[in-house]
């Protein structure tokens, strides 16, 4: 750290800038409502939890156009993005859009939709939600995941996209 950069408190300006800074991964989560309609989202936060239970986490904004959705279902599902998926990124941050426009899901029936060409793919049951701010913090027990070693990872750094290559 640069010893002439004082610590400040933080505003949500800077926050967000500090933030934007750490490199993550880039996910789509889905999942389906009681009317069976899917409904998704783009994260940055979304964390291996543990192996044994096998559980990852994701966190949702609470002003998420399908915070509802995912706050009253029981299952979720969640897609590792390859760099190429950034349009798909893209809109499922969008409010509004028609996220699964291009029909490149896996849909079974009462499951959520997962991306057809995921770099790793899960599908979890809910085990929890935690406040966390103004997002919640979903858990979830992996039931049944799926990956490749083939191609890349998207990662969000300094708010865009970019890839890393095995």
């Amino acid at each position: 750290m640069n010893a002439h950069t004082p610590m400040l408190r933080p505003d949500p300006t800077s926050l967000k800038q500090s933030f934007a800074l750490f490199p993550s991964g880039v996910v789509i989560a889905t999942t389906i409502d009681a009317q069976g309609v899917s409904h998704g989202f783009t994260a940055s936060t979304f964390v291996p939890l543990s192996v044994e239970p096998p559980m990852v986490l994701v966190c949702l904004n609470r002003s998420a156009q399908c915070y509802d959705a995912f706050l009253t279902s029981e299952r979720f599902a969640v897609s590792v993005l390859r760099p190429e998926h950034q349009d798909i990124a893209m809109r499922f941050a969008t409010r509004g859009a028609d996220k699964f426009a291009d029909r490149a899901f896996d849909t079974g029936a009462g499951t959520p939709p997962v991306l057809d060409c995921a770099l790793a793919a899960f599908e979890c049951s809910v085990a929890d939600r935690h406040p966390g701010g103004d997002h919640i913090i979903l858990t979830g027990l992996v039931e049944r995941m799926r990956h490749t070693t083939q191609g890349g990872a998207m990662v969000h750094f300094a708010r865009s996209f970019h890839a890393v290559e095995i």
